[in-house]
């Protein structure tokens, strides 16, 4: 699909209906009512992501979903967690046990429809095909800015670790055990917009990754000689990571 494609791709996804603004409702970390905003004058995303009672939210880890979006994504959520449960009742013993620790990882992880468009302000100001039209509801979701990476996948140690600046994704896997199955060559790096980014962490590929403040390192199944499963599975992990709800 060529450039001109995917923008139209997103555009047709922030103009579900013919409203000529939009409505969004803002949920801001440590806030427990959500701040409603009701664009009527707001007809494009510089005016959302413009506004004065948004000022100093870090949009790097900014999140902005539609309704059909969000739908869409927990159902694929909900349809993982199912194929990782029948998978561990399959294989059984250690493998079945690393498995359902994935699954409980991802159990407890709320997902959002995240609409893949920059919203630092700045890129949306200067750069006009990344400031599409707002029609119809949103979401958008606004964490605190971190100071941890999130370990998750077949490890013994998931959840959050201290973030070191210039640390790389090798050396935070430094002092965990993987589990049966798992990967150990390479480990994915999960940003807080939402790209990823495959990060070779053994002795003999070793290369300098660095995440950011508010990433997730996610360490999956190795591939097997005789199926591509796992492969597919890790495609659909990685896709549930991207679409992670700020908290």
């Amino acid at each position: 699909m060529n450039k001109t494609l995917i923008v139209a791709a997103i555009l047709n996804l922030f103009s579900f209906t013919a409203q000529a603004a939009g409505t969004v409702e803002v949920h801001q970390a440590g806030i427990a009512k959500p701040l409603t905003l009701t664009l009527t004058d707001a007809e494009r995303l510089a005016d959302l992501v413009g506004q004065p009672r948004l000022a100093g939210s870090w949009w790097p880890g900014a999140v902005i979903a539609t309704p059909q979006a969000t739908a869409r994504a927990e159902r694929e959520h909900q349809a993982l967690l199912a194929q990782l449960s029948a998978l561990a009742a399959d294989e059984g013993g250690s493998a079945a046990r690393a498995i359902n620790a994935l699954r409980h990882q991802l159990q407890a992880m709320p997902v959002t429809g995240r609409l893949q468009v920059p919203l630092d302000p700045d890129i949306v100001r200067v750069h006009s095909e990344n400031n599409p039209p707002l029609q119809g509801n949103y979401t958008l979701w606004l964490g605190r800015e971190p100071s941890t990476i999130t370990l998750v996948g077949l490890v013994d140690k998931p959840g959050n670790i201290a973030f070191t600046p210039g640390r790389d994704v090798a050396s935070y896997l430094d002092n965990i055990n993987l589990l049966s199955g798992a990967d150990r060559s390479y480990a994915w790096v999960i940003y807080p917009d939402g790209r990823t980014q495959k990060a070779p962490v053994a002795y003999w590929n070793k290369r300098h990754v660095e995440p950011m403040p508010g990433s997730i390192v996610f360490v999956g199944f190795a591939d097997a000689l005789w199926t591509n499963k796992y492969e597919a599975l890790n495609a659909a992990v990685l896709r549930s990571l991207t679409q992670r709800r700020p908290e």
